[in-house]
């Protein structure tokens, strides 16, 4: 398996839903590319964040609030900087 097909099989990995076969291989490119590993440590990591605040109460701060905050930490596409809007919570509440 190379890199492209291990990023379509983490999350389904993570999930526990693939052949053993697949799940055989997935295991045995992590454990030989450092990229891919610590790709998947960093999906797993989302995940347990996701799992355990997901129900979670949306709290603003600073004048803006937390969903623009997690948006501009998650979303590669969003313009926000996340750093910024932190800061900007704890220097001027």
């Amino acid at each position: 398996m190379n890199c492209e097909q291990i990023d379509e099989l983490l999350s389904d990995f993570l999930d526990d839903e693939l052949s053993e076969g697949a799940r055989s291989g997935v295991q045995a490119h992590l454990a030989s590319c450092e990229d891919c590993a610590t790709s998947y440590k960093q999906l797993a990591r989302t995940v347990r964040f996701v799992k355990k605040n997901g129900r979670a109460p949306i709290h603003t701060f600073g004048g803006e609030n937390y969903a623009t905050f997690v948006r501009a930490l998650s979303d590669t596409d969003y313009d926000e900087d996340p750093v910024r809007i932190l800061a900007h919570g704890i220097i001027d509440p």
